[in-house]
């Protein structure tokens, strides 16, 4: 019935279904019936109620796990998703203050700067800007780095092994500028994950990743400390 037509496809994400009576005569049942369905489906999460407008198909969100790093084309890919990445910017400049900070950098020193879109099936998801220790990485700038993972080419190419990780998370309104990256509307909401990757003691990037929050959730497994 109606939760097939939607895991076939027949209905798309953030598209609106048919009003009940549509349904009932198109799936010949009764009108009741069709809404026992529609509230089973939305307190399941697959339908969202818009007041005044109709039904409508749930945005599935991508599962993002905070406690685990993973390369963004290998995860799309496990997903059933088609990765697919632009280098908007990639330079060597004076390391400002925050990056100085995070990088235990002195003013004078240099970094790598790169800014990556992420798309999923052509679809702008994540935007990237990442600081690299200069004196650690500066092989990077000859690779195609829209095609390479950055975490891979620092473990397995450049011989630096990842040791320790401190990130937070915060929830943001998207910026003008990066709204227009992201294909979303100023001021829509996303989450800003900002990560530094240590190797031994000294840290080698800096890096803030803004995601789109309507594609986007975080979720995070442990085990509790008594």
């Amino acid at each position: 019935m109606l939760q097939d037509d939607i895991t076939n496809g027949k209905y798309l994400p953030n598209e609106r279904i048919p009003s009940e009576i549509e349904l009932a005569k198109l799936l010949s049942v009764s009108r009741m019936t069709v809404n026992k369905v529609i509230n089973e489906l939305v307190k399941e999460g697959v339908l969202y109620r818009h007041q005044g407008k109709g039904t409508y198909v749930v945005i599935k969100k991508i599962d993002q796990w905070f406690f685990k790093i993973t390369s963004f084309n290998r995860d799309m890919v496990s997903r059933g998703l088609v990765p697919s990445t632009s280098v908007l910017e990639k330079m060597v400049l004076k390391a400002p203050r925050n990056v100085q900070n995070a990088l235990k950098l002195s003013p004078k020193e240099s970094v790598i700067f790169i800014k990556r879109l992420r798309y999923a099936d052509n679809e702008p998801i994540m935007l990237e800007s990442r600081y690299l220790n200069y004196e650690l990485c500066k092989r990077i700038l000859k690779e195609a780095l829209d095609k390479e993972s950055i975490h891979d080419l620092l473990i397995q190419k450049y011989g630096l092994p990842l040791t320790k990780v401190s990130q937070y998370l915060e929830a943001i309104q998207i910026s003008k500028d990066d709204a227009k990256f992201l294909g979303v509307k100023s001021g829509e909401p996303g989450f800003l994950l900002c990560r530094i990757t240590f190797t031994g003691e000294s840290p080698v990037t800096f890096v803030n990743y803004i995601y789109r929050g309507d594609k986007y959730r975080f979720t995070a497994e442990f085990v509790p400390i008594e």
